[in-house]
């Protein structure tokens, strides 16, 4: 068992996200009096909690993105070339590596995860060089040939500021519209209200500067199977879905890649 990060005194459960799988392996960070977090994989409660289903083309800028045959996480169509997705989702190991780009791939253009659209091949993968569990968790996908851009295909801007306190933020992704229920496979969607970095670390105690933070909505929020999805104000990218705190639909905001942080970190691996 591989000890973690040093946090405040007090019991709570983390649960971020790692590679692997159709769903995405989900792990729980438990932390102790000891003031440590023991690691433990687990197979998660896949996806999105109390959404809603998406309409055809309403996200053109979502992906579905597979490992194989199998659909692992979500991503965001940057440019004809590049998607942005979370590091976690297109790495393994204890010493995070990315996959070999030959079991990469996306499907893009459709609100099915497995099914429809195109599906495109990666030919690079970027991920960013501090990336450590919770922090910088945060890729850049080269894709293998330019996407032809259409009503159900099409890029979304990188936000350049975080958003404010307290705004509405919608994300999105293939999962489920309640805790225990079957897995969906069209696109759903949900709103989350913005937080300042201060105002969250007054809910976790413990977060970095390169996260953002989104609140639920009467129980509602994030799950396996997101990660790597887009997180969207005011028709920008503000977001890339990272993990959730203390269970799917919990009262604890979710962890996203703060998009603004990394805004050099995408625009220096991408054509933008």
């Amino acid at each position: 068992m591989q000890r973690g990060i040093i946090v405040n005194n007090f019991l709570l459960t983390l649960l971020g996200f790692l590679s692997c799988g159709a769903l995405g392996v989900m792990a729980e960070y438990n932390v102790t009096r000891e003031r440590e977090i023991d690691f433990i994989p687990l197979y998660p409660e896949p996806r999105i909690v109390g959404g809603t289903v998406a309409k055809d083309g309403q996200f053109p800028y979502q992906v579905a993105l597979n490992i194989g045959n199998s659909f692992t996480c979500g991503g965001s169509i940057i440019s004809a070339n590049y998607v942005v997705t979370a590091a976690h989702c297109v790495t393994s190991g204890l010493v995070p590596r990315p996959y070999p780009v030959s079991r990469l791939n996306i499907r893009v253009g459709s609100r099915f995860y497995n099914s429809g659209g195109e599906v495109v091949g990666i030919s690079q993968v970027k991920v960013h060089p501090s990336y450590r569990r919770s922090d910088n968790d945060i890729a850049v996908l080269k894709l293998s040939k330019p996407l032809a851009f259409t009503d159900n295909i099409k890029p979304i801007p990188i936000a350049k500021r975080a958003p404010a306190d307290g705004v509405a933020v919608t994300t999105s992704g293939w999962g489920l519209l309640r805790n225990g229920g079957s897995t969906p496979r069209e696109l759903q969607y949900t709103t989350m209200t913005a937080l300042s970095h201060n105002n969250c670390r007054r809910r976790l105690w413990t977060v970095s500067s390169t996260v953002l933070c989104l609140a639920p909505r009467n129980g509602n929020g994030v799950c396996g199977g997101d990660s790597g999805g887009p997180a969207v104000y005011n028709n920008e990218l503000v977001g890339v879905t990272n993990y959730v705190v203390g269970g799917c639909g919990s009262r604890y905001p979710d962890g996203y890649a703060n998009v603004a942080y990394h805004y050099s970190f995408i625009k220096n691996n991408s054509d933008l």
